[in-house]
């Protein structure tokens, strides 16, 4: 499995985003018994939390992070890498590109780009969930106020990343590169 995801990118990507997750949980269980009974459950652009509920909030948010890298690496493995690059195809949309007429140079490298971009949407939403359950928690114990005013820059570069690597094999598609 790993010689295979080494062919689109480093396996330390995946690594890295399951790591988080694992760091994540552990703070979020340790810190749980030592946290008041209303944490902050939502941030403002400013990152100040201005919504304040339960904290079991965390362990469903928690939850729902390992459901979703889960999801993105099985999707990314099973979907993109494992399959016949002519076959991956069909779940990559090209409004105007006809995907029967393209090079099968082509579209070895729009599988690549989507392959790379599905590991880095995944390492990018493992930060921003560790980044906004720690902040929640830090917030709850007066450690902090809110999360920090890069978050927002953070969410600036996941999309820019992301833009990024659709330009990118928009232009294969296209025959530009």
């Amino acid at each position: 499995m790993w010689k295979k995801i080494s062919k689109y990118y480093s396996p330390f990507v995946d690594v890295l985003s399951f790591t988080l997750l694992v760091l994540t949980a552990i703070y979020v269980l340790l810190q749980y018994g030592q946290l008041p009974d209303e944490i902050p459950q939502h941030f403002n652009a400013s990152g100040e939390p201005d919504a304040w509920g339960g904290k079991g909030l965390l362990i469903g948010l928690l939850i729902l992070y390992g459901f979703i890298l889960i999801q993105v690496f099985v999707l990314n493995y099973f979907l993109f890498i494992k399959q016949d690059a002519k076959e991956a195809l069909h779940f990559v949309n090209f409004p105007t590109i006809k995907k029967e007429e393209l090079t099968e140079e082509q579209v070895q490298l729009i599988k690549q780009n989507t392959v790379r971009m599905m590991a880095m949407i995944n390492l990018f939403m493992s930060i921003m969930f560790s980044w906004i359950l720690f902040g929640m928690i830090q917030t709850a114990v007066e450690q902090a106020n809110g999360l920090s005013s890069g978050f927002m820059f953070f969410i600036f570069l996941t999309i820019v990343v992301t833009f990024y690597y659709v330009w990118k094999t928009y232009r294969v598609a296209k025959g530009k590169i």
